[in-house]
């Protein structure tokens, strides 16, 4: 008996090294990786604040993940100027598009981050119609790119801003290590 927990003891150390010292970690991570689904979350609200001017509030998150270096980076079309936050340089640049980080959390099971844009035209009063034009989300490790989401839409109606999509878009994968 005093054999079989020595035994014991030096396993449970070493998966207790493997996690860094993190048993909640260690647990967590495991039952992730074989139980559930990785999901990438995204909900876009626009709340108007004067008439050019408007507030868009951008939540995303990653549930279930398995670890915690995720970056989002949110695409506003050229045509809307951003008030309150700097463009990021170090992402991706898209034609048309300027790039804003998100600030990811790790929070228990989930990556989580929350900006407040304050947009406005650049145009008041546009000469021609502007096309509804796509905001776009990326969601990378760094490693790779996870996922990305084109499923809300702005719209430019004279001075007034509109959001088109759905209230929370989602897209879910299969876990896979390294990911």
């Amino acid at each position: 008996m005093k054999r079989f927990f020595k035994i014991f003891g030096w396993v449970c150390l070493g998966i207790f090294l493997q996690f860094k010292f993190h048993v909640l970690y260690g647990i967590v991570f495991m039952e992730n990786l074989n139980f559930h689904d990785r999901t990438y979350i995204v909900e876009i609200k626009l709340k108007p604040v004067s008439d050019a001017t408007n507030i868009l509030m951008v939540k995303t998150t990653v549930h279930h993940s398995l670890g915690s270096d995720y970056f989002a980076t949110v695409y506003i079309p050229s045509q809307y100027q951003v008030f309150n936050l700097t463009p990021y340089k170090g992402g991706e640049t898209l034609k048309g598009y300027v790039a804003y980080q998100m600030n990811m959390k790790r929070k228990y099971r989930d990556v989580l981050a929350t900006a407040d844009l304050i947009i406005a035209p650049l145009e008041v009063e546009p000469k021609n119609e502007v096309d509804p034009a796509t905001i776009v989300v990326h969601f990378e490790n760094l490693k790779q790119r996870l996922h990305t989401d084109k499923t809300y839409l702005l719209s430019q109606n004279n001075a007034t801003i509109q959001l088109e999509g759905p209230k929370m878009a989602e897209a879910q994968y299969p876990q896979k290590y390294g990911m």
